[in-house]
């Protein structure tokens, strides 16, 4: 009796972890919630392009979108989202400059920046949540 219920207990214990493994994402969660900040934080950065508090957003998505960069290196055969992830942080980089520089930055380019960074944010997620682990 004692080996039928070990027995049974093993198979209970390994259907499981199918289970979970079938309900699981097919796609790496952290690099996807990355990604979905940038988006977010561009998203939202756009309407306060010509006040003070677009400088803190613009930082936040610079450090975002170095994080998603830096976590994207360290994933074997994640060539592609390298690449996007990286460019991504060099076109962050480029409005960061901006406004920790001495010139003042245009409405204009403030907007089409953040909705540069949003379209490919976008992109990268679509890509990300796209593809099998």
């Amino acid at each position: 009796m004692k080996k039928l219920i070990l027995i049974a207990s093993m198979f209970l214990l390994t259907s499981c972890a199918a289970i979970d493994a079938y309900r699981m994402a097919k796609f790496d969660n952290n690099e996807y919630a990355l990604i979905n900040s940038v988006r977010t934080q561009a998203n939202l950065g756009a309407s306060k392009c010509g006040t003070p508090e677009v400088k803190d957003t613009v930082n936040k998505i610079y450090y975002k979108a170095v994080e998603l960069r830096n976590y994207s290196q360290s994933i074997p055969k994640n060539e592609e989202t390298i690449k996007m992830s990286s460019e991504l942080a060099e076109i962050v980089k480029g409005l960061n400059d901006r406004y920790n520089g001495t010139e003042p930055v245009s409405l204009p380019y403030c907007t089409t920046k953040f909705g540069l960074i949003e379209k490919n944010a976008v992109t990268i997620q679509n890509v990300v949540g796209g593809k099998p682990r």
